[in-house]
């Protein structure tokens, strides 16, 4: 088993949509590690609404927001 598939178990056994890279990247459960890395500050987050203004991709990942439980 490969450290990536450890990752998307994790995830998925604790319902996470992702990992993120505060201000830096971030992906979804369906393309983990598409530069082909999980960078050290790597953390599990959920799915989150892009605003308009993101522009170059249509999605986030972030911590939890308690406002949308």
């Amino acid at each position: 088993m490969s450290v990536i598939e450890i990752i998307i178990n994790y995830l998925e056994a604790n319902g996470f949509d992702g990992l993120y890279s505060p201000g830096e990247c971030a992906c979804k459960l369906g393309d983990i590690a598409p530069c082909g890395q999980v960078l050290e500050d790597c953390e599990a987050g959920y799915l989150k609404p892009c605003p308009p203004e993101c522009g170059d991709h249509d999605f986030h990942i972030g911590p939890k927001d308690p406002s949308l439980s």
